[in-house]
């Protein structure tokens, strides 16, 4: 059920972080063409979302229409927003997917929602997000096909962008949660450098890996956001690029689907005159999945004790066996983990230096979206975010069964911008040319 807010307080909310010099009103046109677009986009969720369940909480369509009214004119004006249900809005509830947050409310926004409102997006409501934003399949069913998951645990976001309910959506990811579900549903995500953004307002599960991302259908837009959330200027890049096509120490576990996606992405950009390296499993990233998976389970362990303690009968069967396993990874353990990774984070950016390469195509995914009982498997996303460098999903067609299949782009760390740069060309490659 949408949660119900004054129109006043919403509007207010997108009119506050500027001041009267910065509020201009779009012109007529644009505000009846935006109007349209906003009331398409209600009108979707209105139809759709008992299939797809992507929200969890929502203001009701008048609110929003007259939200949209008062924005104030930015890069963002007229765009619809989604937020993951683990980042705070102080409109709606955040309660983590999780009943022991049933309700929970807070009086201010979370830093990137913050911004965005700054920059004229209006939050439309709080997506579906698993518990904790851990592993545990949350209610959001994939737009393609209610079989098959979205993916975790940005489901909602991804899924609401996916299925045409807004413009964009925050997500976050602490291991594959902006890259996976933006694979299975068919949209682009992307996940910047790891600290680029603030994690103000945003419910910790590891604050070594913990980043923010968002979906959008496209890169353009992706960039906007970027620009909009950053304050900085969007690259474009230089023709041609230099890609390394890498395949991980995880390659075993690519469907066949996944290696043809790979090839028409590299067939793509050498049409477009880029340059594409084949490379080997790289030895400085061999230890760095298990690391991960050390430094994940020591930090969840103590950033839910109050949870485990108090409230250990609302937390699901599946968090709890991770959590009793997570128990035994030592404090030794965790240092060892925190070493190998600060050694092979410089090794990597120093291999990327010295090879000149523009970014790394990887598989987002093993292939297309499992069934529903799951929300998929992140081999493919956790080497790239526990080394924090930027990463974004470019959906490239459907797979054998009727499924969104992409590939994965990676860059360098605080080149951010240099990898929507690329990311732009690459995408066009993906269209044939057209930009």
């Amino acid at each position: 059920m949408a949660a119900r807010t004054s129109v006043d307080r919403v509007a207010l909310s997108c009119l506050s972080f500027v001041n009267e010099q910065r509020r201009v009103r779009v012109s007529h046109d644009d505000e009846v063409s935006t109007h349209g677009h906003v009331k398409q986009q209600l009108g979707r969720i209105t139809e759709r979302d008992g299939t797809v369940r992507a929200w969890v909480h929502r203001h009701d369509d008048d609110v929003i229409l007259r939200a949209v009214a008062a924005a104030p004119r930015g890069p963002l004006s007229g765009w619809t927003l989604g937020v993951k249900d683990v980042i705070d809005t102080f409109d709606l509830p955040t309660e983590r997917g999780s009943p022991i947050y049933a309700g929970r409310t807070t009086s201010n926004d979370a830093a990137c929602v913050a911004l965005a409102r700054e920059a004229g997006a209006v939050v439309v409501g709080k997506t579906v997000t698993t518990e904790f934003a851990l592993f545990t399949p949350n209610v959001t069913t994939n737009p393609h096909d209610p079989e098959h998951t979205p993916g975790g645990s940005s489901s909602g976001s991804a899924a609401a962008v996916a299925d045409g309910h807004v413009r964009a959506a925050f997500g976050t990811q602490t291991v594959g949660s902006v890259v996976r579900p933006a694979a299975y549903c068919g949209v682009v995500g992307f996940k910047p450098t790891y600290q680029l953004l603030p994690l103000t307002g945003v419910a910790t599960l590891s604050h070594a890996f913990d980043t923010i991302g968002w979906f959008t259908r496209g890169v353009d837009d992706c960039a906007t956001m970027f620009s909009a959330l950053t304050g900085a200027e969007v690259l474009t890049a230089e023709q041609p690029l230099r890609i390394g096509r890498y395949r991980s120490h995880q390659w075993d576990v690519a469907a066949s689907e996944t290696v043809k996606v790979m090839d028409v992405a590299c067939a793509a950009l050498v049409e477009r005159d880029a340059e594409v390296v084949d490379l080997d499993p790289l030895v400085h990233l061999e230890s760095v999945f298990e690391a991960a998976n050390t430094i994940l389970h020591y930090e969840i362990v103590r950033v839910f004790a109050w949870e485990q303690t108090h409230h250990y009968e609302l937390i699901s069967d599946l968090a709890r066996k991770m959590l009793m396993k997570a128990k035994d990874v030592t404090h030794g353990q965790y240092i060892d983990a925190h070493l190998a990774l600060i050694a092979a984070r410089r090794e990597h950016d120093t291999f990327m230096a010295v090879n000149g390469f523009d970014a790394l195509l990887t598989p987002s995914t093993p292939g297309e979206a499992p069934l529903i009982k799951t929300t998929g498997d992140s081999v493919f996303n956790r080497v790239w975010t526990a080394l924090g460098v930027p990463a974004i999903h470019l959906p490239l067609g459907m797979g054998p069964t009727g499924l969104p299949l992409g590939v994965q782009l990676t860059g360098r760390s605080w080149r951010d911008r240099d990898l929507l740069a690329s990311a732009a060309l690459t995408e066009a490659a993906f269209n044939g040319g057209h930009d």
